[in-house]
Parts: structure tokens; C-alpha cells; sequence
């Protein structure tokens, strides 16, 4: 049997029995009036959506652009690598240090070996020094004792007490003892310069080594330096192999921040410095601080994809923002977002946003009710922010619009 045919048996059997049919008979109606409801609910919400009427006002209105950044420190020591070593320890990223704490430490056992050798080489340089010195003070003893048992000889030859020959073997002796003084000075010398240049070696390994310690210089905030193109960008760790003089570390004053962000160039006509701006941040985003603007860059860049990491097609221009109060809670590398003020308007015709369309002529114009129909109007719309436009000409204080497109 076909699945159709059995539908239709059992259909026939249904109905076959009388209370099923009262039961069908008493909540047909009740199925069509839930059904006439909510058919009705939905064309009416269908309705209203497109419908949604709102009236001209006058008023205030106050016209922001609205950007993310991160602040940062208007000055800071920078800390540079001083060697190309290992990095083996940073001091925590965001703790404060004092000025002569410990900020980095490289790989030094290399250093410490070399230095151990050559201190080493130092004890034998001064020891021979000083064994050299010893025996030269010995043999100038012993030639000022040859020098007078020769003037003594002499004076007795003189006498006819000495023979001649007898002088000249005191002679050939004293001549013998100033050849080995001379020999032992030059003894001295040789040795006093391998002590020299001992203690210069010493020193330069000692150098290195103090040089695989890196100390605050004064008071501040540790904050990470970063590596690598825009694209590629990494924060300074353990384990890094720095360039010698790359920067490792940030030692910001926090009682002068800066807000650094970026600014569509669509909005960039609307920006001057010294306009007004308020400040809030994630961390805190019940505080507002107060800032204005400081700088605007004069090229344009890519702006950054935040997922990827690459630029995007949009063009953006750098703008950074001073912030007038100093408070604890101002950290480099904290997210804010900056409300600027652009406009203020005391007195002027706003509408929604979404209530304005623009035709094949990019001219604005506006759904204006009128005895219960929408008539297109053309207007002349001033600034806006992200709810409302400045109405300019077109329309009068209580006008009815609608805020979307009319059904058709």
C-alpha cells in the first residue's frame, strides 16, 4: 500500500469517530482566531518597523567623533641594550622601580669565566712583579757593595798597597754587578707591564660583566619595549637575543600622558588642535578625564586590521591627545576611548539619522508626512554624530518624518 493511501485510511478513521469530530468542530474556531491574531501581530510589527514616524526638534546638540587609542608617556628614560647577549631576566612588566634597581640581566657566564682566567694572570703579573722588584733591590745592594770595595782598592793602589792587576779584577767585577742591575731592571720593567696589562684585561672583562646588568636610572613604570614591523610586532621577553643598543625598557612619567589614536580621514576636516576631548578608560569607564587635542599627523597610513594584524585598505591619520589631569590610574598602554568635540550647537533643527536618504543626485532629503501620506522633501543638512543631523533648510520645528523608507 502507497503512503498516500495509508495517509488517507487513517485520516478516514479519524474522523470516523464522533467525539474526534465535536472535539475538531469546537476548536476550529479557536485555531482560526489565534491564527487571525497572529497574522495581524505581525503585519502590524512589519508595519510600525517601516513606519516609525519621529518629529523635528530644537535643542542642543553636540557633534563628537568617537576613537579608540592607548595611552602613553609624554616623557620617558629609554633603556637600551648594552650587549648582544641572551636576555635571561627582566624586571615584571608595569612594577615600579626605585632609581639603582635591578631592570635586566643577560647571559654572562662567558664574562665570569674570562674574568676568573685573567684574575688569575693578575696574581702571577704582581707576583712576578714583585719578585722582580725584590731581586733588583738585592742586586743594587750588591752593587753599591762592589762600588766601594772598589773606591777601597783604588785607594790602597794608590797607596802601593794594591797591585794594578788586582784593581782591575775589582773593576771587571763591579762592571759585571751594574750589567746584571741593568738586566734586573729591565726585569722590573717587563714585569711591572704585564701587570699593567693584566689589570687592563681585568677590567675589561669586569666591564662586560657589569655590563650584563642593567640598573634604573631613576624612579618609574617598567613597560616593555616592542620588536618588528607593524605587522609583526612582539614585546621585549626572556629569552631574547637583542641587537646592542635596541630598546629593552620604557621608564615613562606617568604625570604627563598622552593618548595616541587614529582618525578616518573622513573625519579629519572636522579636527584642530585644541579642540576638547574626553577620556575614558577601559579599565575605569565610569572616570572621565579631561584632554584636548595636541597633534594632528600630516600623511595618511593604512589602518591596522586588529584580527590580522596587516593593513587594511582604509586611511587613517595619527592624532594625539594630551590629558590634564595626573592620576595613578593613567597607565601607558591602557586602552581609552576619546569623545571630541567637534561642534557644539545651542540652538538648531535635528533629526535621527536614519530618517535621511540621499537620491541619484547625492542630494539629502527626508519622508515628510503630510495628511497621512509621505511626500520625499529636500533638505540642507549641517554636521552630525552618530544619532543626530543638523537640519540647515527644509523642514520646521514639529514636523513629522518617518525613519526609514515609506511602504510601497
Amino acid at each position: 500500500m502507497s503512503n498516500a493511501s495509508s495517509f488517507s485510511g487513517k485520516l478516514a478513521e479519524f474522523f470516523a469517530d464522533p467525539n474526534r469530530r465535536k472535539a475538531l468542530i469546537f476548536l476550529a474556531p479557536l485555531v482560526i482566531g489565534v491564527f487571525w491574531v497572529g497574522s495581524n501581530f505581525l503585519a502590524s510589527a512589519d508595519e510600525g518597523a517601516v513606519t516609525k514616524s519621529a518629529k523635528v526638534k530644537r535643542g542642543p546638540v553636540t557633534i563628537k567623533i568617537i576613537e579608540s587609542g592607548e595611552l602613553r608617556a609624554q616623557d620617558q628614560v629609554t633603556i637600551s641594550a648594552i650587549t648582544d647577549k641572551q636576555i635571561l631576566w627582566l624586571a615584571p612588566e608595569g612594577k615600579w622601580v626605585e632609581k639603582g634597581d635591578t631592570l635586566v640581566r643577560f647571559e654572562s657566564a662567558k664574562y665570569e669565566i674570562a674574568r676568573d682566567e685573567i684574575e688569575s694572570l693578575v696574581m702571577l703579573a704582581n707576583a712576578g712583579y714583585t719578585k722582580a722588584t725584590n731581586e733588583l733591590e738585592a742586586q743594587q745592594m750588591q752593587e753599591n757593595a762592589a762600588k766601594k770595595n772598589l773606591e777601597t782598592i783604588m785607594s790602597l793602589a794608590q797607596k802601593g798597597f794594591i797591585t794594578e792587576s788586582e784593581v782591575e779584577k775589582t773593576r771587571l767585577g763591579f762592571i759585571e754587578t751594574k750589567s746584571r742591575t741593568r738586566a734586573l731592571q729591565g726585569a722590573v720593567g717587563a714585569a711591572r707591564a704585564n701587570v699593567a696589562r693584566a689589570g687592563q684585561a681585568y677590567a675589561q672583562q669586569a666591564r662586560k660583566l657589569r655590563m650584563s646588568v642593567i640598573f634604573a636610572p631613576r624612579d618609574g613604570l617598567v613597560v616593555y619595549a616592542t620588536t618588528g614591523d607593524e605587522e609583526h610586532r612582539k614585546k621585549i621577553s626572556v629569552g631574547m637575543t637583542p641587537l646592542e643598543g635596541a630598546d629593552l625598557i620604557y621608564l615613562p612619567d606617568v604625570s604627563s600622558m598622552l593618548v595616541d589614536l587614529q582618525v578616518s580621514e573622513v573625519d579629519l576636516a572636522k579636527l584642530r588642535v585644541g579642540l576638547a576631548a574626553e577620556i575614558r578608560l577601559d579599565a575605569y569607564p565610569d572616570v572621565v578625564f579631561k584632554g584636548e587635542i595636541k597633534m594632528i599627523a600630516e600623511l595618511a597610513k593604512r589602518k591596522l586590521n586588529l584580527m590580522t594584524g596587516k593593513a587594511s585598505g582604509a586611511k587613517v591619520f595619527d592624532v594625539t591627545l594630551t590629558v590634564h589631569e595626573s592620576d595613578l590610574r593613567l597607565k601607558p598602554g591602557l586602552t581609552a576611548t576619546a569623545d571630541i568635540v567637534v561642534n557644539q550647537y545651542d540652538d538648531v533643527l535635528y533629526i535621527p539619522v536614519e530618517s535621511v536618504f540621499f537620491d541619484a543626485e547625492k542630494r539629502p532629503f527626508v519622508y515628510l508626512q503630510q495628511g497621512g501620506k509621505a511626500k520625499p522633501r529636500l533638505v540642507t543638512i549641517g554636521a552630525s554624530n552618530d544619532r543626530y543631523v543638523v537640519i540647515k533648510e527644509g523642514l520646521q520645528e514639529g514636523d513629522e518624518i518617518l525613519q526609514g523608507r515609506p511602504k510601497t
